[in-house]
């Protein structure tokens, strides 16, 4: 049998599928190497899939999750009729309109048991403004306040102006450590008056000043280990959570 061929073989007889990282994704060339898919999950971070209604196309498709991407319009909405043997869809960070009318399509089945999950719908324009928030995810996350996510994206944001100032300032980095404390100091106090950082928030949190850093990094041109350890070392000198 040639290579090719035996490829297509193989790829035929997946069932099960998850892609991870997704920047980008065509939905209709996946569709077309892998049709006869039963479960499909794709994840992102703010990736882009494209031709989503080739969904459609996978008539044994039990159940579909898609996190965090985005390019979906209403019109890529999966079909029952093309899509008959689905009983679980999970979509979690998608576009507003790509949810509504998924919600809208499916709702009526789930009395007949299809498991239905549509939640962290969002616009463009949320879209355009977090690029750059590592913390976005926490937008309409079930325990974390309102006012308590506002906050912190505003003391992130305080940090890293902050941050950045001390590197172009010429001086050693010395009040690097002292950025770590307030930056602690002030998550402390959110946490206080309605706790709402458990495990995944805090690495979540060190994953932002991760990205603070890296930013920085990249655009200073140069290497910023010292300054990074510096900066961690101030907030665990002081963080409760």
């Amino acid at each position: 049998m040639p290579p090719n061929t035996l490829m297509g073989v193989v790829r035929a007889s997946v069932k099960h599928l998850t892609v991870r990282g997704i920047t980008r994704l065509d939905c209709a060339l996946l569709v077309a190497d892998f049709p006869n898919l039963t479960r499909l999950s794709l994840s992102g971070n703010l990736g882009t899939l494209t031709s989503a209604a080739a969904l459609n196309q996978l008539p044994r498709l039990q159940g579909l999750t898609i996190t965090e991407l985005f390019g979906m319009e209403a019109s890529d909405c999966l079909l029952p009729p093309q899509i008959p043997e689905l009983e679980e869809v999970s979509l979690y960070g998608i576009p507003a309109d790509y949810a509504a009318a998924m919600r809208k399509t499916w709702r009526p089945h789930v009395r007949h048991g299809v498991q239905l999950d549509v939640r962290g719908a969002r616009k463009p324009e949320w879209v355009a403004a977090n690029a750059a928030n590592p913390l976005r995810d926490w937008d309409g996350r079930e325990h974390i306040p309102r006012t308590a996510y506002g906050k912190t994206i505003a003391q992130y944001k305080a940090t890293r102006d902050a941050f950045l100032a001390e590197l172009t300032s010429g001086r050693q980095h010395g009040n690097i450590t002292e950025i770590g404390r307030a930056f602690a100091a002030a998550l402390n106090a959110l946490d206080s008056r309605s706790p709402f950082i458990e495990t995944v928030e805090r690495e979540e949190l060190f994953d932002a000043l991760d990205f603070l850093v890296d930013e920085a990094q990249t655009a200073a041109g140069r290497d910023l280990s010292a300054a990074r350890a510096t900066l961690i070392e101030g907030v665990n000198s002081t963080r409760d959570w």
